[in-house]
């Protein structure tokens, strides 16, 4: 990154961090040099500021590459979250950590997540939640607020399995995420969805976006609690929205 007359611009490599490299850094120097992405040259390097990257988004990805199911409104004000709270994927928006502040452990193996995320008082931690540190028994309740939308579907066993020893015999593991349908022969490879959430007296917008290479359902998620040993309490379908609650028995 670099400031020039107190502006920041970010380098091709920066810049495909924030796509969580979903668009590579070829793909990026591609789109600067066809002056899709209206950037400057530094040191012989693209780059581009955080305004001109957002229009970017706005008026390139959405409109050529993105399969957009539009904004939805979900309201965590009456959601039940007790105890101490492990947040996987906890970086960005850090929406659980807004919500319930000091009670949260948010978790993210990007450090860049975390670190431009919301501070609101939780515990930041870089981690993969395919092998997390903590000790058995350890939180009241576990949360995954659109996480598992960005994880290969591979890995969803041995990160149940994880939350799972980590939770407390009777502690709740809540999931929202979202409705993917199969891609099959659409030509556009991103899924977005728009979000509005409201916290008490606030809302908070956010987006999330990610390579559409799979295929998630209702089903994806609570037939592997089940052989895992979580019961389901909940289990919710709003459009494309999915909240699951379960509890380790």
């Amino acid at each position: 990154m670099k400031e020039i007359d107190k502006i920041q611009y970010l380098n091709v490599s920066e810049i495909s961090e924030i796509f969580h490299q979903k668009i590579t850094k070829d793909e990026i120097e591609k789109y600067f040099a066809a002056g899709k992405i209206n950037g400057i040259k530094i040191e012989n390097e693209w780059h581009a500021d955080r305004e001109t990257i957002d229009y970017f988004v706005k008026n390139v990805i959405l409109k050529e590459r993105t399969y957009n199911v539009g904004l939805h409104t979900i309201d965590l004000t009456n959601i039940k979250l007790t105890g101490r709270i492990l947040d996987i994927g906890g970086g960005g928006q850090a929406i659980i950590g807004q919500f319930k502040g000091k009670q949260v452990v948010a978790i993210d193996p990007n450090r860049n997540e975390l670190e431009e995320a919301p501070d609101s008082n939780e515990l930041k931690v870089i981690m993969d939640a395919k092998e997390l540190k903590f000790l058995d028994n350890t939180f009241d309740t576990v949360t995954a607020f659109f996480t598992f939308m960005y994880i290969p579907v591979e890995d969803y066993k041995i990160i149940f399995e994880e939350i799972h020893r980590v939770l407390k015999k009777g502690g709740n593991f809540v999931i929202w995420d979202v409705l993917m349908p199969e891609k099959g022969n659409d030509k556009r490879d991103i899924f977005y969805i728009e979000l509005r959430v409201k916290i008490f007296d606030r809302t908070v917008e956010a987006g999330y976006g990610v390579s559409w290479n799979k295929e998630i359902n209702i089903d994806t998620f609570t037939n592997m609690a089940k052989n895992i040993g979580f019961e389901t309490l909940e289990k919710k379908v709003d459009k494309e929205i999915i909240l699951i609650r379960f509890r380790k028995n």
